[in-house]
């Protein structure tokens, strides 16, 4: 995928005047690129193009040099949040190459800053589908204005393509409807169960507490950040006996996880059920319920630390949400499953056409050569990919130099 091309199908929302100075790929790669190599803000997103300029002419037009902060706010401000955020699903799927089998993990996360003073629960809040195994973003809905994950998963599994995959929610918005929305578009659910479903939760906590001594288990043990934790699976699929359960769609297994975090001062543990419409081992369903929370672990904590986003306060018109895109977009370039994927491809040269009509020729940049400008600009986001910078940079050195 080349580079440009990742933002070819979004409309420019500026009228064609004279006044147009710059061009709108310019704009969003200068502030894609500006994002991946530490930039927080539009000040900052300029500052950067004018340092590394002569950079970055090698693959931008930049007719009338770097864009103001000023005209970055309002074209991100006014961009069709939709159309954006297509660029992110497209670029997923080019990496994703998706397998028979896949694991979707959906979740919701507010832009703490953009709340109003004084107005509870006003920030922005953005749900998201997160491909587990890949680590790529596959989706995402805003949250309408007064309403929660209830009104925005059902409208996200719309956009989804969850055929073969298996879906796992955490969230109050679960119910016998979501199950059967998966399941019509032939994915397979796994989902938690909460209190707002309050008759098959007291039924299922009842029968799942007093009977799992019986019941097929398997535990793991984790160690880390100080502390122990080991979960035990406890699965049955004796679906019949729990009528409840009945009203949720192709239901075939019944899991209870029981958590127990110990460390040196203190001791915890807790119990949490779900449902789902495939019959496998207690080791399947331990695996996948944890694997559910890489969407915190990879997504959310990376944008909260590395991208600062709970600190941004950009809430105007489409602003907060492309900017998440931006951030989401710029957090999985340097993710491809393999190395070659990040390999740069910028030895094959063509003839372009400029905006202003002349021709030109210029370096063809794929989409996840965008890694280059986090060695040779400003500063890389460590965090993002800390193990192997050292080494992918002695790789890439004899090309950058």
């Amino acid at each position: 995928m080349e580079l440009h091309s990742i933002f070819s199908e979004v409309d420019d929302p500026r009228r064609n005047t004279l006044l147009k100075r710059h061009t709108l790929s310019d704009i969003l790669l200068l502030s894609l690129f500006a994002t991946l190599s530490g930039c927080d803000t539009d000040e900052e997103i300029e500052e950067y193009g004018k340092n590394k300029e002569a950079f970055l002419h090698q693959f931008l037009w930049l007719l009338n040099g770097i864009p103001s902060h000023d005209t970055i706010t309002r074209v991100l401000n006014a961009v069709d949040t939709g159309q954006f955020a297509a660029c992110l699903y497209r670029h997923s799927r080019y990496l994703c190459e998706f397998l028979e089998a896949h694991h979707i993990s959906i979740d919701g996360k507010v832009l703490r800053a953009t709340a109003q003073a004084g107005k509870r629960n006003s920030g922005v809040c953005v749900v998201s589908a997160w491909a587990c195994e890949q680590q790529l973003v596959l989706g995402q809905c805003k949250t309408e204005q007064k309403s929660n994950e209830k009104t925005a998963i059902p409208a996200l599994l719309d956009d989804l393509d969850v055929k073969g995959a298996i879906v796992s929610i955490d969230a109050i918005a679960n119910g016998p409807a979501i199950a059967k929305q998966i399941v019509d578009k032939q994915g397979h659910y796994l989902l938690s169960l909460k209190n707002n479903q309050k008759n098959t939760f007291e039924q299922m906590h009842d029968y799942m507490m007093s009977h799992h001594a019986g019941m097929r288990c398997d535990k793991s043990v984790d160690f880390g950040s100080g502390r122990i934790e080991t979960r035990t699976c406890y699965v049955t699929t004796c679906t019949d006996l729990l009528e409840e359960t009945l009203a949720w769609k192709n239901i075939q297994s019944v899991i209870m996880v029981h958590a127990l975090r110990e460390t040196d001062t203190n001791r915890q543990q807790e119990y949490r059920f779900y449902l789902s419409d495939v019959a496998e081992s207690p080791a399947y369903f331990n695996q996948k319920v944890r694997e559910h929370w890489s969407i915190e672990n990879q997504l959310h904590w990376q944008l909260d630390v590395s991208f600062d986003e709970d600190r941004c306060r950009t809430n105007t018109k489409n602003g907060a949400e492309n900017r998440n895109t931006l951030r989401k977009l710029s957090l999985q370039l340097p993710r491809g499953g393999r190395l070659n994927r990040w390999m740069i491809n910028i030895v094959s040269r063509s003839d372009e056409k400029k905006p202003d009509g002349t021709t030109t020729t210029l370096p063809r940049l794929y989409a996840n050569t965008a890694l280059v400008s986090a060695f040779n600009l400003v500063k890389v986001r460590i965090s993002i990919f800390p193990g192997f910078v050292y080494h992918l940079f002695l790789i890439l050195s004899p090309v950058l130099h």
